[in-house]
């Protein structure tokens, strides 16, 4: 064994705890904080202010220890405005990565018995990968990895899976939109828009730039009323870049 993560909640940081932890090989340890908004996490009986989490983190800091943060947008009383919130708090923190998981009903937990009467309902899927892409480029934006999206599609998941914004591609839907709005980026700095465009893209990624069944390319067409989009596959670079 060369190295151990933990995942844990905010309250059960300590100095005695993470000195444990140091002591016994782990390098790692990740905090469920959900949300930082003291309304949701009331809602769902997570109650743990903000102040205390900033004190748990300047203490995992403190022992060099890697920071891992997990969000999870569209818990009850949650909106667009109040997960975007959460993100920038998050972002203060400073974290080594972060993972978003969408709130999705399961049964046989206390959110399932919300759905059921009729105090719950899960954000659709549309919704849900317009802000978990925004908070992507945030993150990415402030050097922060966002090293998972959405939940893997394990047997148990599925069997007692109810609703909610659930798909088996959900990353890479997130960065096909990702991908998608960086073009019209693109494309809006230009002061004249001629009928075709070229763009240079990272090989490795040239799927999320196409988009689900290519949609990125007849949205961005029917938008810009274009011609024709083509693209230049680059191995060596990570980055978009406008051709023509």
């Amino acid at each position: 064994i060369q190295s151990i993560r933990v995942s844990t909640h905010a309250l059960f940081i300590d100095d005695n705890r993470l000195n444990l932890l140091k002591d016994n090989y782990v390098e790692t340890v990740e905090l469920g904080i959900q949300s930082t908004d003291n309304e949701v996490l009331k809602i769902v009986g997570r109650e743990c202010p903000f102040d205390l989490v900033q004190s748990a983190v300047r203490r995992i800091h403190s022992m060099r220890l890697s920071l891992g943060l997990q969000l999870m947008p569209g818990l009850p009383g949650d909106s667009e405005q109040k997960f975007e919130k959460s993100v920038e708090d998050v972002i203060t923190l400073a974290p080594d990565f972060v993972r978003i998981y969408p709130t999705l009903v399961i049964k046989n937990t206390g959110l399932f018995e919300m759905y059921k009467q009729g105090n719950f309902t899960p954000w659709k899927l549309d919704r849900m990968i317009e802000s978990v892409k925004d908070a992507v480029m945030k993150f990415e934006k402030a050097g922060i990895r966002v090293i998972r999206v959405g939940l893997h599609p394990d047997p148990s998941l599925m069997e007692n899976f109810v609703d909610g914004p659930y798909h088996p591609s959900f990353r890479y839907l997130v960065d096909s939109f990702i991908a998608r709005e960086r073009m019209i980026m693109k494309i809006n700095s230009l002061k004249n828009i001629p009928l075709s465009i070229t763009f240079r893209v990272p090989a490795r990624k040239i799927s999320q730039y196409l988009g689900h069944k290519k949609e990125n390319l007849s949205i961005i067409k029917n938008l810009f009323k274009l011609n024709s989009i083509k693209f230049q596959q680059d191995a060596t670079s990570d980055h978009l870049e406008l051709v023509a």
